[in-house]
């Protein structure tokens, strides 16, 4: 079942630096798993092969290759956030 992990806690998450459970990282992007899901939980217990068994196929295959991009450039990253909470305002509060 797709949330049999979820309670499992990871001591230090390396992006946020401190504890999180699993279900968080398997949601954590817009309801899609961290980027980094497969390098922090490996130890763990096999979980590509818990996500491969629970994931459509097009999720996976971006896991797989989010794990081996480079991370965005910090700038980029600030950028991206300042402009979604620009369009969440817009959308509560409409211009005059």
């Amino acid at each position: 079942m797709l949330n049999d992990h979820d309670q499992d806690v990871l001591p230090r998450c390396p992006r946020l630096g401190h504890e999180l459970t699993f279900g968080y990282c398997r949601q954590e992007a817009g309801r899609k798993p961290c980027r980094l899901i497969l390098n922090c939980w490996w130890e763990r217990f096999d979980v590509r092969s818990f996500l491969q068994a629970n994931l459509p196929e097009e999720v996976m295959a971006g896991v797989e290759s989010a794990g081996a991009a480079p991370p965005p450039p910090k700038v980029q990253s600030l950028v991206d956030l300042i402009q979604q909470a620009k369009e969440r305002i817009a959308v509560v509060k409409p211009e005059p």
